[in-house]
């Protein structure tokens, strides 16, 4: 199975719900400019036409041009609340920009091979009698299959971009697939982590959206930022990320 983006995505849903939010706010001030013109022209008319012997009620003269500046008034509070979200957005881009080319820890089992591999870590819900790493390339095919880390918790995988064969792969978006299973033959759940380089920033909405390697993930999704390490080979991760992903309790006979 090929390796696809997915339209279901943080930035694809962010810029929905921004257009959303935009044409809602469109069609908010058109309505309220159309109001504001239908009040005046009904005052202007209203005024034009009154009888002179029996012009209308100062008290309710008041009242409607209270309501005409009301009116006005909202609008121009709209146009300001826009105007102060375009600069919020402006500030979290700059705000956001800081963190290009920093290396993130997102949970997701893809990663972008540019000659020198990738960092992928993997939590292991249970300890497992047996544990099968493989590296798939984009049209789905195993490049890499090697034995894993069988103890419960968190472990790192660091890929040096090269097959079963020793050669190196060439560069692309890869996909990491743990299998791990108990003496019993059960599969044993695990959560994948991959860690990348942030490469874009994107604020469509308030909230910033980060290209990290070949993945999109919104500020939230970020659960580590890491500073770059040089690539060893697989080990055990002595580093607890119980703050990143919740691992439930051991069971017990």
């Amino acid at each position: 199975m090929a390796i696809a983006p997915t339209t279901n995505s943080p930035a694809f849903a962010a810029l929905q719900n921004q257009e959303a939010q935009q044409s809602a706010a469109q069609d908010s001030a058109i309505g309220l400019g159309e109001d504001f013109s239908t009040f005046l022209t009904l005052l202007t008319t209203q005024l034009q036409n009154q009888d002179p012997l029996d012009p209308t009620d100062t008290n309710e003269f008041t009242n409607q041009i209270v309501n005409f500046t009301g009116v006005e008034q909202q609008i121009r509070t709209n146009q300001n609340l826009e105007a102060l979200a375009d600069l919020t957005r402006v500030n979290n881009l700059a705000s956001a920009a800081s963190f290009l080319g920093q290396e993130a820890l997102i949970e997701a089992d893809t990663a972008t091979h540019e000659g020198n591999g990738a960092t992928f870590q993997y939590v292991l819900q249970d300890t497992a009698a047996s544990t099968t790493l493989e590296i798939l390339n984009s049209d789905g095919e195993v490049v890499l299959s090697q034995p894993g880390e069988v103890l419960r918790g968190a472990n790192v995988f660091d890929w040096q971009g090269i097959n079963s064969n020793g050669a190196v792969v060439p560069d692309g978006t890869y996909r990491l697939r743990v299998t791990a299973v108990d003496a019993e033959d059960a599969n044993v759940p695990a959560t994948i982590l991959v860690q990348d380089t942030i490469t874009e920033v994107e604020t469509v909405t308030d909230t910033p959206i980060f290209t990290v390697g070949s993945n999109i993930v919104n500020q939230s999704g970020i659960l580590r930022i890491i500073a770059a390490q040089p690539t060893t080979t697989a080990q055990q991760n002595t580093v607890s990320l119980e703050d990143e992903v919740s691992t439930p309790p051991a069971t017990t006979n």
